[in-house]
């Protein structure tokens, strides 16, 4: 690894736009099934519930709502992040895809959102590792709880770590000769280890379950696992 200057850091939630899809599928093996599993799971929840209204926390790049927009054309979406360029991206993929009408896009976070709207689901994906501290996790999964009715469905996928773990050596090694064998520069794959811990604030597996217990969640599962990303369902109370 090498010394980042500000010119250099990485964060997957604010990647050049035009490449952030092809970068980070890449980056994660897996990526796309993880998005697929995603929608199978909130359709198997939602099953009764035809014109669901949910919450994309994260929706820059527009992954998320274009993917479950398409496959459910009664459904409506809120999406929130707080990268414009990313919105612009997501807001262009809508587009596209005709989808405006069921999307309303908001450059906000979960918490300064003051209405009292209740949602039938919720997906957070790939942006709990970029919230600094245990404590404005909590927060933010806090104030996601509160936005879903009781029994509502979460996805939520993350960078999980122990980054003092003996096996991380061993992890990081085969995660960085996939990532160079997928295409990803050496530039890039530096960008992205030297982020983790710092650009990044990963937590382990046992803390990310605890963590949504605590915040109003139960029936966690852990439905995929890509080197140290993984993904959760689980219910609000």
């Amino acid at each position: 690894m090498r010394e980042n200057d500000d010119s250099q850091r990485m964060s997957w939630d604010t990647a050049d736009e035009n490449r952030y899809e092809q970068s980070i599928a890449m980056k994660i093996p897996g990526y796309a099934h993880m998005h697929d599993l995603m929608e199978r799971l909130l359709a198997a929840s939602l099953m009764n519930q035809p014109q669901a209204r949910l919450i994309i926390v994260g929706a820059g790049g527009g992954k998320e709502i274009t993917l479950l927009g398409n496959r459910h054309p009664e459904w409506s979406f809120t999406g929130i992040d707080l990268s414009e360029p990313m919105l612009q991206l997501a807001a262009r993929r809508v587009a596209e895809l005709k989808l405006e009408s069921r999307v309303d896009l908001r450059m906000t976070s979960i918490e300064a959102m003051l209405e009292e709207v209740m949602y039938d689901g919720a997906t957070c994906m790939l942006m709990l590792h970029f919230i600094q501290g245990l404590e404005a996790k909590k927060r933010l999964l806090h104030s996601l709880a509160a936005k879903l009715k009781s029994g509502a469905p979460l996805v939520i996928a993350a960078v999980n770590a122990d980054l003092h773990a003996p096996a991380n050596a061993t992890i990081m090694n085969a995660w960085r000769e996939h990532m160079l064998h997928a295409g990803i520069t050496v530039d890039e794959w530096e960008r992205f280890a030297d982020s983790l811990g710092q650009e990044s604030d990963p937590i382990s597996s046992e803390v990310m379950i605890q963590l949504l217990q605590e915040c109003g969640f139960t029936d966690i599962t852990r439905y995929f696992g890509s080197f140290w990303v993984e993904g959760y369902y689980a219910r609000r109370i």
